[in-house]
């Protein structure tokens, strides 16, 4: 029992003595290294060998001596390190094995932890602690990505300090999946990760196009250090083809480039192709696919394409006709330019752009005088000559048709159909006034009306082989202009469907009028002269040109101070007998004159060379 007791007492006094030894152990060094003025020189650098107390007592090695890693100083020799070892964190800390096969196995446990004022690992800052080391520009940029916004530390990517690993390009697409697995299943079905898979090195993962530590998100800044830092590298895309890097640059100088436009950012490369899921331009799947373009271009132009997927060319589009214009038709591809500024949607560019498809077609029925039609007629038009010398107020295709809206005349919504082809010639900057003249005509009641006989514009001035009235040849654009009422009323069937008066281009022709005009006098009325062209009423409008009281005024261009007689005169004569008595006795009376006196001529002539050649046999 004794002997047990003194056994224990020894063991106490022995710890005793060994705390204290330990405790004096620190505070003995500590004695000289709080000394802020504490230096010895290594390498000809003068090195710190202060401690700061306080911030020792709260690390987590506060309970540890100061001999328990500096193994072999010797605090009587002066200075301590002739026979002392390096300090090896692993004595303690058995879970290091391996660590000088990391990234870090060269690199000191302070150079993370700090020396004396060690922190718990959980207190420390990792990232921070990182960066005070990787001071590369392009590790910096992490502080300004949208990684560190989110508090998304180094260790997410490159694991903890002591497994911290340096990510291969092979690498690069797990990593990132772990936090963007639907962006990388996306990726792994792009034509990028195929053309990797295939060996290529030049292929880009994640890092190539958003940067590695700053983490790009801006659709411009990846376009400028992603996609175009390869699409328009000559090396990796030669030549002029589509896809070449000549190609790809036309972007540069395309509307579409624009920074911006109002306040919203203008289409960048991912808009058009996608993100991560980009097709190669061939796969039906391709956002570029020309039958996927109205679908693409849709997500910007929405207005435009419901109005193109209602049109002729879009139903085309959509039923796989390969002859069917899509966006890029008529737009091109990467170097789209401005409708309004650019000289490819000049006037006369759209219409030689709408003619290159058009060149064989035909309009789907026949012109007044029974004659197809070729849309190419056009070029001999009008309006086309007006746009080769310089006159853009003058149509092209889309003033007509519309530009995405194109739809066939017997749509009602169409700007050629009949009820509409008149507000379409007479737009602002058109034809207004002639739409004026024409509006409230018999001829524009007619076709409101639904009369399919009832003329419009291109009924009388045809559809794309529109002429110049010809000035210079008044006899011909009068004889023209007869005929061409002609054709309307001098039909029999559409007299009868209309019940309009019968034989008016016949009684015309038959009137003095009629007549001095075949007779090739120049200023002999027409039909116009009489009637108007675009403001053709009944003779009981008010406003008709022929209504009774406008006579005079209507007269008095060809005849000033025309009597009334000659104002009531009927020119129509249907029934001479009873719509004008004085002329047909009167004409009566001339046809016996002129037959009695040739008949009475030939008569006299014929007695008279009978008589001559009577005496002549007797003589």
């Amino acid at each position: 029992m004794l002997f047990t007791i003194a056994v224990i007492t020894a063991i106490m006094v022995f710890s005793e003595n060994s705390l204290q030894s330990s405790s004096k152990s620190t505070e003995t060094c500590l004695s000289c290294h709080e000394d802020e003025g504490l230096t010895y020189e290594k390498d000809g650098k003068t090195v710190s060998l202060y401690v700061d107390k306080k911030l020792y007592s709260k690390s987590v090695h506060a309970g540890a001596e100061c001999e328990d890693c500096h193994l072999g100083y010797n605090p009587d020799e002066i200075p301590h390190s002739k026979t002392s070892a390096k300090v090896d964190c692993k004595t303690c800390h058995d879970d290091l094995k391996g660590i000088e096969k990391s990234v870090h196995g060269k690199v000191d446990c302070y150079e993370c932890h700090t020396k004396h004022d060690v922190k718990p690992v959980k207190e420390i800052d990792q990232t921070k602690n990182c960066l005070s080391c990787h001071k590369s520009r392009n590790i910096q940029q992490y502080s300004s990505s949208i990684h560190a916004k989110k508090n998304i530390g180094c260790e997410k990517c490159h694991n903890g300090g002591h497994n911290s690993v340096s990510i291969s390009k092979k690498e690069v697409t797990r990593v990132c999946g772990t936090c963007h697995s639907a962006n990388q299943m996306a990726l792994k079905n792009s034509v990028h990760h195929t053309v990797l898979k295939g060996g290529n090195k030049n292929a880009p993962v994640c890092t190539d196009c958003h940067g590695a530590h700053n983490v790009l998100r801006s659709k411009v800044s990846i376009e400028s250090e992603g996609c175009l830092n390869c699409h328009l590298n000559e090396k990796l895309f030669p030549g002029d083809a589509k896809g070449s890097a000549k190609f790809v640059a036309e972007y540069k100088t395309s509307v579409h480039a624009s920074l911006r436009k109002g306040e919203h950012e203008a289409a960048g490369c991912v808009d058009c192709h996608g993100d991560h899921m980009i097709q190669n331009p061939d796969d039906p799947k391709s956002a570029t696919k020309r039958a996927r373009q109205i679908e693409t271009c849709g997500k910007c132009h929405s207005e435009v394409v419901e109005k193109f997927n209602k049109s002729k060319h879009g139903e085309e589009l959509m039923k796989g006709n390969k002859d069917a214009p899509a966006c890029t038709d008529c737009h091109g591809e990467h170097g789209i330019q401005s409708t309004l500024l650019s000289d490819d949607f000049s006037k006369l560019n759209i219409a030689d752009k709408c003619l290159s498809c058009h060149k064989d077609g035909k309009i789907p029925h026949k012109n007044y005088k029974g004659e197809e039609e070729l849309i190419t007629g056009y070029e001999n038009s009008v309006h086309y000559q007006a746009l080769k010398e310089g006159n853009n107020d003058a149509p092209t295709c889309s003033n007509c048709h519309g530009a995405h809206e194109m739809t066939p005349y017997n749509d009602p919504a169409s700007k050629i159909n009949k009820m509409n082809i008149a507000n379409t010639c007479g737009e602002s900057g058109c034809h207004v006034k002639q739409l004026e003249e024409y509006t409230g005509s018999i001829h524009q009641t007619g076709v409101l009306e639904g009369n399919k006989d009832a003329p419009t514009c291109n009924n009388c001035h045809g559809n794309h082989g529109i002429l110049t009235k010809n000035i210079d040849n008044k006899l011909q654009k009068s004889n023209d202009l007869i005929n061409l009422c002609s054709n309307c009323h001098a039909s029999v069937e559409m007299i009868e469907r209309n019940q309009l008066p019968t034989k008016v281009s016949e009684s015309y022709k038959e009137s003095f009028h009629g007549l001095a005009t075949r007779g090739g006098l120049k200023e002999a009325a027409n039909c116009e002269s009489c009637h108007g062209n675009h403001n053709i009423r009944a003779s009981k409008d008010s406003l008709s040109s022929i209504n009774k009281k406008n006579l005079p005024e209507t007269c008095g261009q060809c005849h000033p101070g025309a009597s009334e007689i000659l104002i009531s005169s009927k020119i129509h004569l249907t029934n001479i007998k009873e719509d004008s008595p004085w002329t047909y006795w009167v004409t009566r009376f001339y046809l016996v004159l002129i037959f009695g006196i040739i008949g009475f001529m030939l008569i006299h002539n014929f007695l008279d060379y009978r008589k001559k050649k009577m005496l002549k046999k007797k003589a």
